[in-house]
């Protein structure tokens, strides 16, 4: 399959967001030919060339000091390289990790290797707090494919290593499934279609949780129906949260809702969690991290389980977005950037780094690693489904919908969430949240300075 070209989110703008009278969104686009293995330097060892001992902070929420698998990790860099120390920090989420970083990089003390979800580091790049990296991973370019490099690279310059990916599946119970006769969905159409058998079968039962803060979630189903959240449009960004695409989906899910068709319950909250167990909530739209999520709640439903892929809205049409995932940057402070860059082109896209992530219950993003996941053991969740890993490796070959995040994701964050889930309970219009959070996420775009076009 030939890949096409995705578009680049952004270009950096420095340390000041708000430059007066400039236009600081750009129309980028980059070639997928241009990262293809064809005259790209070879593979780099991954081996830091350090002058003397080295210590690396990391911060990180995925490697985790007391975990085996993350020793092992760790372990082996210090093997390859001696005079390098990785030491490691636990963090939290990206919002938490992201506005450390800022305060660390404002007091000019940061760490050295941060991990980030790919939401998150476009604002990071805008404050001017990571890295330009291209230089340092380019022997290690041809080992990710390029629409995975795509969630890192802007404007041609690479400020991350991806860690790990999210193709999207459907993430269901098989037993429950079949018990009541329901036909896994692979159109939206259908999904509808079966959320009503399963509510029929059991008024208590519901196809899935409706969870409204989940923003990425909403932006992909968008992003399916042909809608882009943000995007370029040639000096400016472009918001397309109140599109008539956008506001589809929308319609969807508020019928949904309507109809008592599926369950208003965040995410793994204590009521979600033992709907679960008791077989009430019977899927989920999400990445291939998803058994994982489950299996650590729910974990006596094992082999009750599979995967498949994620319902489109036109049959036949096997295109989704990555949901979720996250990349190695490294700040613009670290006092030690070559050595840290090192590391983190080892350990996201080297083949040995990227198939010790395996080892994390992580989907790795590079080439190595997810050509490891074909022979590797299926979720523990789903022990019987021996083709997990060849159906969401044939879902990333598909995966030819760009997500491209702006630089405030935490201004939509905050106008959508809490406001669609007061719709969803109060069954008001979920068209005027989506619409709604247009404004103010154009709203703090022409506060900081940037052009917009509608």
């Amino acid at each position: 399959m030939t890949p096409p070209t995705l578009p680049q989110p952004l270009r950096r703008a420095g340390r000041r967001r708000t430059l007066l009278g400039a236009a600081l969104a750009v129309a980028l686009t980059a070639s997928l030919a241009a990262c293809s293995s064809d005259g790209s330097p070879a593979p780099s060892s991954g081996t830091a060339s350090a002058a003397g001992p080295v210590t690396l902070e990391f911060w990180t929420w995925s490697l985790k000091g007391s975990d085996p698998a993350a020793k092992a990790i760790v372990d082996k860099y210090h093997q390859l390289n001696p005079n390098v120390t990785v030491k490691l920090s636990e963090v939290g989420g990206t919002t938490e990790t992201a506005s450390k970083l800022l305060a660390a990089d404002q007091a000019g003390d940061t760490p050295d290797v941060v991990q980030i979800e790919y939401r998150g580091l476009p604002a990071l790049v805008v404050a001017g707090a990571a890295k330009d990296i291209t230089a340092d991973v380019a022997g290690v370019k041809a080992n990710v494919d390029a629409n995975i490099w795509a969630q890192t690279t802007f404007n041609n310059q690479v400020y991350g290593v991806p860690q790990d990916i999210g193709p999207m599946v459907l993430t269901y119970r098989k037993d429950l499934f079949d018990k009541f006769g329901v036909q896994v969905p692979t159109t939206w159409e259908e999904y509808a279609k079966a959320a009503e058998q399963i509510h029929k079968k059991d008024p208590d039962a519901y196809i899935a949780s409706f969870a409204a803060n989940q923003l990425e979630f909403f932006a992909a189903h968008a992003a399916q129906a042909g809608a882009q959240w943000w995007s370029t449009d040639g000096s400016a960004w472009k918001v397309g949260i109140g599109s008539e695409a956008s506001l589809k989906t929308a319609d969807f899910w508020q019928d949904l809702v309507q109809r008592d068709l599926v369950k208003v319950e965040p995410l793994l909250t204590p009521e979600w969690n033992a709907q679960v167990n008791n077989g009430k909530i019977l899927s989920w739209a999400a990445a291939a991290w998803a058994p994982s999520v489950i299996y650590s709640v729910a974990p006596d439903t094992a082999g009750k389980w599979e995967s498949a892929p994620l319902p489109q809205w036109t049959k036949g049409q096997a295109a989704v977005p990555f949901l979720g995932g996250s990349t190695y940057l490294v700040p613009a402070k670290s006092k030690h950037a070559k050595e840290a860059a090192a590391f983190a082109a080892w350990l996201g896209a080297s083949d040995e780094g990227s198939k010790l992530l395996l080892g994390l219950d992580l989907f790795p993003g590079a080439n190595a690693g997810r050509q490891a996941t074909l022979t590797h053991e299926p979720p523990k969740l789903m022990p019987q489904q021996k083709d997990f890993y060849q159906v969401t490796d044939q879902v990333i070959k598909n995966t030819t919908i760009p997500v491209t995040w702006g630089p405030n994701v935490n201004v939509a964050q905050t106008a959508f969430g809490d406001a669609l889930n007061k719709a969803a309970l109060d069954k008001s219009s979920f068209r005027a949240v989506y619409q709604a959070t247009q404004q103010a996420v154009v709203a703090d775009l022409q506060k900081s300075g940037y052009t917009v076009t509608q």
